[in-house]
């Protein structure tokens, strides 16, 4: 890994990427390096920085915000496998880069890790900030998860709260880093083999969470910054669901908790003296809620609470941030002509200017600029210029109900200028299990719909975010029930006219890929093909493969399965062990350097499909991850994929007349 100076950066190509793609968008407008990502507001709010990418080569660029300004050159990556995951202004003057890469202190496993660099906004002293870093005077320590800010510290000049673990324990300390020569000083020792340490308002150190080997979830608290911290909350992970840390309440003595209720996540406050958890702040009747909506000011105030139904939505307590969030949104909608989110994804150190992110399922991400102070709105940066929903496929919400009486939600994204009938479908499986899908900006839908095909996305027993009931309701269930209800989906599909039944694919990643391969094995009548990328083939194998993926014994026996006597279920739902059962033609793909699933996975799945003579396409990509680090190995795999399908699922010949 190398970051270099960028004193020398052509802005040349910057323009480059504002051409409009053609009526059949390639695939590469979907799969690029978005050409801008990750903005970030300057402490003064006079200045943003940004990631302009050009393919795989990245570049840091500052903008002013006044008229006339001009970007300036900050940093690039010579180094393709180096990717910067965020900006992230420290003051008015200086800004901090997130650079992830390989890990080169891991064993067995290829893990990935990130460093923090820093450089002046006139694009001097750039450098690592952990070339200095030594512990309680001793030897220099490796620096591999050093960008952890759990708090900015705006009121302590030049520096920032970080968590930093070493390579060889498990439990962070927290240490004051500064920012411009990276020096570190220890502000909150490793304690309680606390994992996840947390920062108020104003910067002090006030709660940690833990989870013990024995799989209980603790929570530790302090009123006052210089208090011992004190046990507050302690509760078993596979229990009832017992409060968890949502974060600190405006009264010193209380914080906010996420807790079940009727069998969702709600928010409530929670007491720190007296334990008591209550009152509710915020449920929802349909789903868990997601975190608290909080001002974009220095004092961090609640003003609301996020949830998905569908979308993402805020619920606000706060009739000024509400009135400012529906204003905002009229006017996004009004220059946009659809409905969008939209969210603070960076502010002014007093949160009056700010850096909006503004999406939808047919609006690819675009960022404005935001004087709240003035109401002033300016649109500085775009994701993927030409790609605007003209062009693109809306996606709706569908229920449906599974063969055990279970209502199961998903999404339905219909091809634009086609009739709803006897389409194409590629069934798109979302991992996880433990995920789901929800209606936004996702090119993997586009790209099909594109194409002509129908895509159904299915929120299947298992999936989070709808409550403990159906997310329980898919433990143990790999390759089962949950396969049960996603062959459900699509007979409800077929049944009901919008499919056509003898042109269904399916496909997914990782969990979506194992499902997908499933499906070619259970019921292969159903699909005329499948694509599973850095797919579990082997459930058995991933569970054994303890120097790989090392989850603990009780998560995988509670929530998949795999102990003694239960190896005959494991294997009746391995599509490694049922290759026999394929009839049609599958595409196979997986990283070289895959962190979580083996890409020994694949390589046996694409080896028994040849033995037994089925027809098979793998491609394996070199120095990849757990999904797509380069934009070619990401540009290559979906060409390939929707060449496959549209081969796959493109009307059979008729036989001619006699």
């Amino acid at each position: 890994m190398r970051l270099v100076p960028a004193a020398l950066i052509s802005l040349a190509a910057f323009a480059q990427a504002l051409a409009a793609p053609p009526a059949r968008i390639p695939v590469k407008a979907f799969f690029s390096n978005p050409s801008v990502a990750r903005p970030a507001l300057s402490g003064d709010g006079k200045t943003f920085a940004f990631i302009f990418s050009n393919g795989d080569k990245q570049a840091v660029f500052s903008l002013g915000v006044a008229p006339g300004s001009k970007p300036v050159a900050l940093a690039k990556i010579d180094d393709p496998e180096t990717r910067l995951a965020w900006l992230a202004w420290a003051n008015a003057n200086r800004l901090l880069l997130s650079a992830e890469s390989r890990n080169p202190f891991s064993v067995g496993v290829r893990s990935r890790m990130r460093q923090l660099f820093g450089v002046d906004r006139d694009a001097k002293n750039f450098g690592w900030l952990g070339k200095n870093w030594e512990r309680y005077g001793q030897q220099q320590i490796p620096v591999i998860y050093q960008d952890q800010i759990i708090h900015w510290t705006p009121a302590v000049a030049d520096s920032v709260l970080i968590e930093y673990r070493s390579p060889y324990e498990s439990s962070p300390d927290v240490m004051r880093m500064n920012v411009t020569n990276g020096r570190v000083a220890v502000v909150q020792p490793r304690s309680n083999d606390i994992q996840d340490w947390h920062a108020d308002a104003e910067g002090n150190v006030r709660a940690g969470e833990a989870t013990t080997e024995t799989n209980l979830y603790r929570l530790y608290a302090r009123i006052a910054p210089k208090d011992k911290l004190e046990l507050v909350i302690e509760h078993a992970i596979f229990g009832d669901g017992g409060p968890t840390f949502a974060g600190f309440h405006a009264d010193a003595g209380k914080f906010y908790v996420r807790a079940l209720q009727d069998g969702r996540a709600a928010i409530f406050e929670c007491d720190i003296l007296t334990r008591k958890v209550g009152p509710e702040v915020f449920s929802h009747k349909q789903v868990d809620i997601d975190d608290l909506q909080r001002d974009a000011g220095m004092d961090e105030r609640v003003v609301g609470a996020r949830y998905t139904v569908d979308r993402p939505e805020i619920r606000f307590f706060d009739p000024l941030a509400r009135e400012q969030y529906s204003e905002l949104s009229a006017e996004f909608k009004r220059q946009l002509g659809s409905e969008v989110f939209h969210e603070v994804v960076s502010q002014s150190a007093d949160g009056n200017q700010q850096i909006l992110e503004v999406s939808s399922d047919i609006q690819p991400p675009v960022y404005y600029y935001h004087d709240r102070a003035k109401w002033g709105l300016a649109r500085v940066l775009e994701s993927r210029p030409g790609l605007g929903p003209q062009n693109l496929a809306p996606t709706r919400r569908i229920t449906y109900q599974a063969r055990d009486g279970l209502t199961i939600s998903g999404y339905l994204t219909l091809p634009r200028g086609v009739e709803p009938r006897n389409l194409p479908v590629v069934v798109n499986v979302h991992g996880g299990p433990w995920s789901r899908d929800l209606i936004q900006w996702d090119p993997e839908v586009q790209v099909l719909a594109n194409r002509g095909f129908a895509v159904l996305q299915l929120n299947f027993r298992g999936s989070t975010g709808f409550g403990k009931e159906l997310l329980e309701a898919g433990y143990r269930e790999w390759g089962q029930k949950i396969q049960d209800d996603i062959t459900d989906g699509v007979k409800w599909l077929i049944a009901n006219g919008t499919a056509d039944a003898d042109r269904i694919g399916i496909m997914g990643g990782s969990y979506g890929g194992y499902a997908t391969l499933v499906g070619l094995t259970r019921t292969p009548e159903l699909y005329r093909a499948g694509a599973a990328y850095a797919s579990v083939t082997d459930i058995g194998f991933l569970i054994s493969d303890d120097k790989w993926y090392d989850w603990g014994y009780q998560w995988h026996e509670m929530m998949v399965g795999g102990e003694r006597g239960d190896q005959d279920r494991l294997r009746q739902t391995s599509p490694l062990h049922n290759v026999e059962n394929f009839r049609v033609p599958v595409l196979l793909g997986h990283g070289e350097n895959d962190q979580r699933v083996h890409v020994r996975q694949s390589r046996r799945m694409a080896e028994a499909l040849r033995k037994a003579g089925k027809d098979v396409q793998y491609l394996e990509f070199p120095n990849e991850i757990h999904g797509f680090l380069l934009e070619a190995n990401r540009v290559q795999w979906y060409e390939t994929l929707v060449a496959f399908f549209e081969k796959n699922l493109a009307p059979r010949s008729k036989p001619a007349s006699p």
